[in-house]
């Protein structure tokens, strides 16, 4: 009983979902300039780590197969077949619309609506196209950029300019940050047929893509100091942060080697939730009464 339990559990990612789950209540803290409204944030963190974890298996059961190439993945619930497909489906499924409807009645409609474009385009958009297109990771990086979205509506119950500019930092992140990994991971990868542009064409032309997006990615950080939605500590904290991501992107293209590949990675995967938190600290430090 207790090795099914721990097949199911680790059907849904546990470290993928403190993430999704982190990030999007992060976009809630962020919205919630005044006061936190505690018991929307409880059922927002709730909802979303419920529909999260029906995405995250529904997605293992989509790659079972390729899962099973993979050094890897090959030991998932199901490919080594802890867990048959069909009970991966169905656990998916009734986790996933039991997320959406908790969202839907406990926080707001908008707020569902906008997990369920993050899930299906996750699942539906970016999965399948892993293996037919390089783009794939353009198409990747917009359920990635829906996570703070889906917090900020949860808080505010629209889009508003913060929103989309979290929307856009998240969006350019992701990017190298999807790279990064299939260049870590690329034998991976081309055994399972993923057409990841490290596979396709080298871990070169990888490096500059994800050059170009932090070069992008920085001065897109600082926007919304321009726009007075945050002061000058976080600006400082972005350039800071910004400056540490840029060094690691050009190391790494400089040297192509699994060392520089391994800290830029772990750079990558700081800068983000420090961005947030400084963001989150300062706008608190900027509307606190």
């Amino acid at each position: 009983m207790m090795i099914k339990l721990k097949a199911y559990f680790e059907l849904t990612k546990p470290r993928a979902l403190v993430v999704i789950v982190f990030t999007t209540c992060l976009g809630f803290l962020i919205a919630e300039t005044r006061s936190i409204h505690w018991l929307s944030f409880a059922y927002l963190a709730l909802g979303t780590a419920v529909a999260a974890a029906g995405s995250l298996a529904l997605n293992q059961h989509l790659e079972r197969k390729r899962d099973a190439l993979m050094e890897r993945t090959k030991f998932r619930p199901i490919p080594s077949g802890r867990i048959t497909s069909k009970q991966a489906l169905i656990f998916g499924w009734l986790l996933m619309l039991s997320g959406y409807g908790a969202l839907w009645l406990l926080v707001n409609p908008s707020c569902s609506v906008a997990t369920m474009l993050c899930g299906f385009s996750y699942l539906y958009l970016y999965t399948p196209l892993k293996y037919t297109t390089s783009l794939s990771s353009f198409v990747g990086a917009i359920p990635g950029a829906l996570l703070p979205i889906m917090g900020w509506i949860g808080s505010q119950g629209r889009m508003e300019l913060g929103a989309w500019l979290l929307f856009t930092i998240l969006f350019l992140w992701q990017i190298p940050h999807a790279l990064i990994i299939a260049i870590r991971y690329r034998e991976d990868y081309a055994r399972a047929g993923m057409r990841q542009l490290p596979v396709i064409a080298s871990n070169f032309a990888a490096a500059r893509q994800m050059l170009v997006h932090v070069v992008i990615l920085v001065p897109t950080s600082l926007m919304p100091t321009l726009f007075r939605l945050t002061g000058w500590t976080y600006s400082i904290a972005a350039a800071v942060l910004g400056i540490w991501l840029l060094v690691g992107a050009i190391a790494y293209l400089l040297h192509e080697n699994d060392r520089h590949a391994r800290r830029f990675f772990v750079s990558l995967s700081a800068y983000l939730p420090l961005l947030m938190i400084a963001m989150f600290v300062d706008t608190w430090l900027t509307y606190s009464p």
